[in-house]
């Protein structure tokens, strides 16, 4: 029974992970609320990807995450899980946390690359004009991997619209 519980506990820390990612992507990545954060994605992620170069041949050595402000939400839940529901689920919580923050850079790295191995999948290009798209209307698709989020944020942008 545990290892049910310890499942399903890292699917949903999983998908509370991409929520919360795609909330602090359209409230702090492109408003200047957190300056250091603001400046790290729009004028320093985006600056590097403009519309018009969107692919590089490698990743930009100069690249920065600001995943360090994920914390904020991320650390209060992680105690609280810890405290209420014991160690196995918060081992499951922690490495769900970690696999989600790996994946979301990890994939996010994958769509300014020319020729990433990903690109013989479909999902995976489709993931990626989702995302560009996003560097063309920074407005739209804040999702890096869970692009049904923006759906419900009502900033879902399709590919030729």
């Amino acid at each position: 029974m545990i290892a049910i519980h310890c499942s399903l506990m890292f699917v949903g820390t999983y998908y509370f992970a991409a929520i919360i990612q795609t909330l602090l992507h359209r409230i702090f990545g492109h408003h200047d609320r957190i300056r250091k954060v603001y400046e790290t994605h729009a004028k320093g992620h985006h600056g590097k990807y403009p519309p018009h170069r969107l692919i590089a041949d490698e990743w930009l050595d100069s690249e920065q995450h600001v995943m360090w402000y994920y914390a904020i939400p991320f650390v209060p839940v992680a105690l609280l899980v810890a405290w209420l529901l014991g160690t196995w689920l918060f081992l499951s919580h922690v490495a769900a946390m970690a696999f989600a923050i790996w994946w979301h850079i990890y994939l996010h790295k994958q769509y300014h690359l020319r020729g990433s191995v990903w690109e013989r999948f479909q999902w995976f290009r489709t993931k990626r004009e989702l995302h560009f798209i996003h560097h063309r209307e920074v407005h739209r698709n804040y999702a890096i991997v869970e692009y049904w989020i923006d759906v419900f944020l009502g900033t879902r942008k399709e590919p030729n619209q």
